[in-house]
């Protein structure tokens, strides 16, 4: 039941619209809640191009993070965490020194945009590259020119993944133009103009590095046209029974060479010189230890050896795991 205003309540209300005044509400309502505006900052992108900047960052993600954990031989997978309208020059300062910073171009674009990949994640690549553990280094410090050589096959398949997933709004090829560590000396925008920073972070071993792409909006805004909510729709087509038939059957044709090592061993020169015909090299297996398949370089299976037929043979006994995979390798 609504309350029912006294005879004070009313001629004070009288008297307040009588003099213009403006009384708070009977009803406790609170005002309606104030958003703060940057002038300086206009938003430039719509929701609906932010929503398919997503899409196209989303799809990025996913196929460089299968790639990443092809390559490095464990789980990596890229989380998209957030796209954010910014000044260049606010997103600069927030960068870190040293910092891994890829200067990337396309002949498609009209400007350069940035690729930031955490310090301690390129250390890790490089170091799993090279035969390591890919341990977490704590230090921070620049990468060498050794280093950045390494780690430029894996930025460079990154940036195909992200040609990818711009092909359904327009065709782009991008490659890295240069490499900087110290952000002072990245300028591809004026201070002033804005940007659109994407933040993504890569999990390896419960442990995250950032990444972010940072586009300066003359860069976007050709495209922007392009961004529109229905195009992820309009251009994909779903593989038809055929195609996939035959992408079965290229697989399934396909040859890998396949081949068992029952041992190994270590001989110095002096004793490999001096090896004759019955001479006997002490392998470094038993005769009864499983014995290691492996298929194109690599230890998949472990097995035990025999015949079959008058014929050598090797039984498989189980799939190698994924931590005697890394060790292995």
């Amino acid at each position: 039941m609504s309350k029912i205003l006294t005879q004070e309540e009313i001629d004070s209300l009288l008297r307040n619209v009588s003099t213009g005044e403006v009384a708070e509400s009977a009803s406790g309502q609170s005002e309606r809640p104030i958003h703060l505006y940057d002038f300086k900052h206009p938003d430039r992108i719509s929701k609906d191009q932010l929503r398919a900047l997503r899409t196209i960052h989303d799809s990025f993600a996913r196929a460089f993070g299968t790639y990443l954990s092809g390559t490095l031989r464990t789980l990596v997978d890229i989380n998209l965490l957030s796209i954010d309208q910014a000044a260049y020059s606010e997103y600069m300062l927030s960068l870190s020194v040293p910092s891994c910073l890829y200067i990337v171009s396309s002949n498609q674009l009209k400007g350069s945009l940035i690729m930031e990949i955490s310090p301690q994640f390129s250390l890790l690549v490089v170091d799993r590259l090279l035969g390591g553990l890919g341990t977490r280094q704590e230090t921070l410090r620049e990468l060498t020119i050794i280093e950045q050589t390494i780690l430029r096959r894996v930025i460079d398949s990154g940036l195909s993944a992200l040609s990818d997933a711009w092909r359904n709004v327009q065709p782009i090829t991008m490659y890295v133009e240069s490499y900087e560590a110290n952000p002072q000396f990245v300028q591809i925008a004026p201070a002033s103009e804005s940007a659109v920073v994407i933040s993504c972070e890569i999990v390896v071993r419960d442990f995250t590095y950032p990444m972010n792409l940072c586009f300066p909006y003359f860069v976007l805004e050709p495209l922007m046209s392009n961004l529109t909510t229905g195009w992820t729709n309009v251009n994909t087509k779903p593989i038809r029974v055929q195609e996939k038939h035959e992408l079965v059957e290229r697989v399934r044709l396909s040859k890998l060479p396949v081949r068992a090592q029952l041992g190994s061993a270590t001989l110095s020169m002096r004793d490999y010189l001096g090896l004759t015909p019955g001479d006997v090299i002490l392998l470094d297996q038993r005769t009864d230890d499983p014995v290691k398949v492996y298929v194109d370089k690599k230890v998949k299976f472990w097995a035990e050896p025999g015949n079959s037929k008058l014929q050598q043979a090797i039984r498989i006994t189980r799939v190698i795991s994924d931590q005697e995979e890394i060790v292995h390798e």
